[in-house]
């Protein structure tokens, strides 16, 4: 019983809380919107913003990078597609056709502008 009761202890130590620690290298990040885009950054069915809108994401609501993080590519792998204009990082006009892919309707393709996006590890 004590063997056990010392097994579970060691075990409820290393539970951590959800969003509490950055995801583990080449986990895929989680993105949302941005305050400098209006806590509002749209998915998309396809990388062009003539694409059906699927669901607006807020700045506390997030979805999953389909690809792991590559170098300066925070959700990894990009797709160059139809040209947007957001609110960029350093709070300038940004235009840009560079779309990441996201677990949205899995396993239908769907879409987030980069430029326009916070991401979360």
């Amino acid at each position: 019983m004590k063997k056990s009761l010392a097994v579970l202890v060691a075990a409820t130590a290393v539970v951590v809380l959800p969003g509490t620690v950055a995801a583990a290298e080449g986990e895929p990040a989680l993105v949302h919107a941005s305050t400098q885009n209006s806590c509002k950054l749209n998915i998309r069915a396809g990388a062009d913003v003539g694409s059906a809108l699927l669901h607006t994401l807020t700045c506390t609501n997030y979805t999953t990078c389909v690809h792991s993080p590559e170098r300066d590519l925070p959700c990894g792998q990009v797709v160059k597609g139809g040209t947007y204009t957001c609110v960029g990082s350093d709070g300038k006009q940004l235009t840009d056709n560079r779309w990441a892919e996201v677990l949205w309707r899995s396993p239908q393709q769907s879409f987030v502008a980069v430029g326009c996006a916070a991401f979360r590890s």
